[in-house]
């Protein structure tokens, strides 16, 4: 009977442990092909525990009948042989002697009788796991094997040639010398154990499983079981992904406990340690931790890199699987872990005596989680001074790197911690540390290498813990965010999230938790970034990680404001600026100001608004990009849109595409086209309808998107059915009362009046109803211009005179006069006419009791009503 091509049979074995044995298969299928002529030949397969020895004997006993080819098929049990021989008497079904057991020659005959009785037609020997068996039976293999070359028998052996006992290696080498050939099986390609994760799952592996399952360094079982062992325990599923390294699955563990136990206790104790301590562990320490010296352990380190367990490189012990060591470090008992940390920390403490490292460190980083960031500065700075232990200065540097990131200084933060990965001996949970610090760093500043960066701790080998994975997912999202695909974005942040959240909450997991709840502020899912955002409020009090309260502040702020409700936004960004000043946070600062500049923006208070922007934003190119977006808004208020149109043209220059602005606000699409339409630029006001549009493609799960798109392509074309599809569907509120103004304003100019005003009254509910006065004002005047006149004041109790007696228009009227309007510009800004505003400046004098705007600008400084250096001394108009 024929056998399937290569190619089919390679498909055909395409599940589990078989992935990427293309060369491997092809070896066998050669085996076939001679046996099936009539010859004979010999196959040996070895290699480290679990990279499918057993699989690929497996599946060849299974497909020989396939080519016409009988199997005698065996393997030596785990705990070895009950007696010498006793697999091949199995397989061949020959009963048991006792007086074979005594003559080895008549049991050599026996075994011999029952090959040739099965070899008149090709037969196959598959035998398994020959390591285990007894000297005695490996000779008795080695016998048969010389004593039927004349027979259409094949042989495919398969055992570990790594152990201390070379009994299998003694016996594969003297088949090799005779013309076998070896099949030695290395771990799986990074293609392969891609291909191997989607067969499992069902699905392409989305990034968190690729993560945890990059620590199998390609080994087939330990990949099988963590993904099997995580459905078995229901941690795994479609839409989710894998859980933390912290928390294995037990049939894992069960299986790299046995690869543990098999070893002596002097390399068990050391594999242990090195799980413990992590790697690379330099073997001085080593020695030092276990009592003995660097020569004491090389038994113990050449019978554990001889199981495949452990590795020895330039910087010492390291495990050749992380996920071995993440497994062994399990069932370490707490108290020795603790002791040995505790003594591998004394070994390194060079400090003076009295103040060990660990308890210094601990203050240090005590300051940092409190939020005394300067505090924590100057300690580290003093413990730096003349300290001369390579692991003491590398905690500290990666400290002073984190502190350095979190007030903003983003590259001297990356400088600290390339000096920190510089050093020669690095501890992994040190290097961990530093390079999250450089990739959340280097995300901030929007450096160009960051995704090939993230790529590669994701994809690669590098043997990261968790937090590492969970800040290279939040870069990642960051950049897919910046470059518009939002759907990505938003997945990436929560896969991020999704790790993070599995272990107790420390600083570095809050940055993944703002993030998505960023994200999801900018697409209006509001509902899931508070809760998003309450959590890590609690989160941060139970654990007294206080340093991100200013930032959580500042976000709240963001999603109060995209709900409409100014006051809330008023609260919480003044809460953002109360903690940042209190922590040295300028980048919450930031946030905060500038919502509150939006704020005031809205209410009609440009000078407040204007005064906001005044400064240049120092931190990431995002904070740089909102800051700069706000201004230009503020400008278009104070001065119409040809000259926000300047702002507006370069606005876009330093982010990655133009259409990242319109991912950290989409609703600013619309606001943009009226601009540019309104500075006659069409052009421009076409490229950002397609930006808008591209936007929304990208990510089609985001109705936010698609409504803001539509409103500014109604505003682009003078469409209504696009601006009625805005005003129905977007999320935002404010965006939708503006989707309903433009439509009011198409409907009036096409003749629609009665449409135009329900359109209008619509609008100018919602703005009232959130407070927005600027925006209210502008509406009464375009229906005031339609003959239709709307009270907006209200009636509320004040004083005869003084300042407290004003109305809120008076007030804003006289402000702005302070800082320097004229009545005409006054006018434009609060959508008023010149007679109106020079109305309401006579009751201001009179409320006042004074006769110029000299008076009331002095009135104003001595009342705090505003800033002395920005009022300015005009005269009357």
């Amino acid at each position: 009977m024929g056998f399937a091509a290569p190619a089919p049979e390679s498909a055909r074995l395409g599940g589990d442990e078989m992935r990427g044995r293309d060369r491997e298969w092809s070896q066998v299928e050669g085996l076939f092909r001679t046996l099936e002529q009539g010859g004979t030949g010999t196959l040996l397969v070895d290699g480290e525990p679990g990279v499918g020895k057993s699989r690929l004997l497996n599946e060849a006993a299974d497909a020989a009948p396939h080519h016409g080819i009988g199997v005698i098929r065996g393997s030596v049990e785990e705990l070895g042989e009950l007696v010498s021989c006793g697999f091949l008497l199995e397989a061949l079904d020959l009963p048991f002697e006792a007086e074979s057991i005594g003559s080895p020659a008549h049991l050599l005959d026996r075994l011999t009788k029952g090959f040739l009785e099965r070899a008149g037609a090709p037969v196959l020997a598959v035998f398994d796991d020959l390591h285990r068996a007894e000297p005695a039976t490996l000779r008795t293999v080695r016998l048969l094997h010389d004593r039927l070359t004349t027979q259409p028998v094949g042989w495919l052996l398969s055992g570990s040639t790594a152990g201390n006992d070379a009994r299998a290696a003694c016996l594969f080498g003297l088949l090799e010398r005779n013309g076998a050939a070896r099949v030695t099986l290395a771990p799986l390609s990074p293609e392969a154990v891609a291909e191997l994760a989607a067969d499992m799952l069902g699905r392409p592996p989305d990034p968190t499983t690729r993560a945890l399952v990059a620590g199998a360094g390609g080994n087939p079982l330990l990949i099988t079981e963590l993904l099997a062992g995580l459905r078995v325990e229901g941690r795994l599923d479609a839409s989710c992904g894998a859980m933390s390294r912290a928390h294995l699955p037990a049939r894992l563990r069960t299986v790299v406990r046995r690869w543990t136990d098999a070893l002596g206790g002097e390399a068990r104790s050391l594999v242990e340690t090195v799980a413990v301590l992590g790697g690379p562990l330099p073997i001085e320490q080593a020695a030092s931790l276990l009592g003995t010296t660097p020569a004491g352990l090389l038994s113990a380190i050449e019978e554990a890199t001889a199981a495949g367990i452990l590795d020895v490189t330039g910087r010492g012990l390291a495990f050749r699987y992380e996920l071995i060591g993440t497994a062994t470090a399990t069932w370490v008992p707490p108290p020795i872990r603790d002791a040995l940390l505790s003594q591998s920390g004394a070994l390194t403490d060079l400090e003076p005596a009295g103040t060990p490292f660990t308890a210094s460190a601990a203050a240090v980083h005590a300051a940092v989680a409190d939020g005394r960031l300067e505090e924590a500065e100057n300690m580290v700075q003093e413990r730096l001074a003349g300290n001369r232990s390579a692991q003491n200065v590398a905690e500290l540097r990666c400290l002073l790197s984190d502190i350095m990131y979190r007030t903003g200084r983003g590259d001297e933060a990356i400088h600290e911690a390339d000096s920190v990965l510089a050093l020669p001996a690095r501890w992994h949970h040190v290097r961990d540390r530093a390079v999250v610090v450089r990739l959340y760093a280097m995300t901030r500043l929007q450096d160009e290498y960051v995704r090939a960066y993230a790529d590669e701790i994701i994809d690669g080998e590098s043997g990261h813990g968790p937090t590492v994975m969970v800040a290279a997912l939040t870069a990642l999202a960051t950049i897919e965010r910046d470059e518009g695909r939002l759907s990505n974005a938003v997945a990436l942040a929560e896969d991020a999230w999704r790790l993070a959240s599995e272990d107790r909450p420390d600083e570095r997991r809050y940055e993944a938790c703002l993030t998505i709840a960023a994200m999801l502020i900018d697409v209006r899912r509001l509902d899931e970034a508070r809760a998003m955002l309450q959590q890590a409020r609690t989160d941060m009090l139970a654990h007294d990680h206080l340093a991100w309260a200013a930032d959580v502040a500042a976000l709240e702020a963001r999603a109060e404001f995209a709900a409409g409700r100014f006051d809330g936004a008023i609260t919480e960004g003044r809460r953002a600026l109360s903690l940042a000043a209190v922590h040295n946070i300028p980048l919450a600062a930031e946030v905060a100001s500038g919502m509150l500049a939006a704020v005031a923006l809205r209410r009609g208070d440009l000078r407040e608004a204007t005064r906001r922007v005044a400064a240049p934003a120092e931190g990431s190119s995002e904070a740089r990009a909102r800051h700069a977006l706000l201004a230009a808004q503020v400008t278009e208020a104070r001065d119409g849109p040809r000259s926000a149109m300047t702002l507006l043209t370069s606005l876009c220059g330093p982010l990655r595409q133009p259409s990242s602005l319109l991912a950290m606000d989409p609703t600013v699409s619309a606001w943009m086209v009226r601009v540019a339409m309104g500075a006659g630029d069409r052009a421009t006001a076409e490229s950002i309808v397609t930006m808008a549009e591209s936007l929304s493609q990208a990510s089609l799960g985001f109705p936010m998107l698609a409504a803001s798109a539509a409103h500014a392509r109604g505003l682009l074309d003078g469409d209504r059915e696009a601006l009625t599809l805005a005003a129905e569907q977007i999320e935002d509120i404010w965006a939708r009362a503006s989707a309903e103004e433009d439509l009011g304003v198409l409907l009036k100019a096409v003749g629609e009046q009665q449409e135009a005003i329900t359109s209008l009254d619509r609008a100018l509910a919602i703005y009232h109803d959130i407070g927005s006065t600027r925006d209210a004002a502008r509406i009464r005047r375009k229906l005031r211009g339609m003959g239709v006149r709307r009270r907006h004041w209200r009636n509320t109790p004040r004083p005869a005179s003084g300042w407290d007696s004003l109305t809120e228009t008076e007030d804003a009227v006289a402000l702005l006069a302070v800082d320097g309007h004229t009545n005409r510009q006054i006018a434009e800004q609060m959508f008023l006419s010149v007679h109106t505003v020079a109305f309401h400046l006579r009751h201001v004098y009179r409320k006042l009791n004074i006769g110029s705007r000299v008076e009331l600008t002095r009135l104003a400084v001595a009342q705090e009503r505003v800033d002395p250096d920005r009022s300015h001394d005009e005269s009357d108009n």
